[in-house]
């Protein structure tokens, strides 16, 4: 991981950062959705928030974000960076940054159709525990 760099979101020194990751998402835009109605001041209030980054630029995000009595996981990496096992990569940080805090348990959300995030998830022991017509529920118990 010595070519990355892992940039903490939730001080707001790294707007510009994430700012050029959101302005590159290209197709990730299609199933990576959660800034289309958030401002991106909204990371601050994560619990984790990074951005992934080689040759000061980003290249994948992800974070972890408590929702009344839930613990949400949301992560993206940049089309032209995937198969790169960057995915794993921030997967590793957020479980890790989530046992730290004593989280009991990950959940997340994913679109049907996503199935190379499916298939990070369950890599990672995430369960599937509900759908819908459009996507799964996962969960993951630390």
């Amino acid at each position: 991981m010595s070519e990355y760099a892992i940039m903490d979101l939730t001080t707001g020194k790294h707007n510009e950062l994430l700012k050029c990751f959101i302005e590159n998402l290209g197709d990730a835009a299609l199933t990576f959705r959660y800034f289309n109605k958030r401002d991106i001041e909204v990371v601050k209030s994560h619990l984790v928030s990074i951005l992934l980054v080689k040759n000061n630029e980003p290249v994948a995000y992800g974070h972890l974000e408590k929702e009344a009595n839930t613990v949400w996981l949301g992560i993206c990496v940049l089309p032209e960076y995937k198969g790169q096992k960057i995915g794993s990569i921030i997967m590793k940080e957020l479980i890790s940054s989530g046992q730290q805090n004593n989280i009991k348990s990950i959940d997340l959300t994913v679109d049907i159709s996503n199935a190379n995030a499916i298939f990070l998830y369950e890599k990672f022991n995430f369960k599937k525990i509900s759908s819908t017509a459009a996507y799964y529920r996962y969960c993951l118990n630390l």
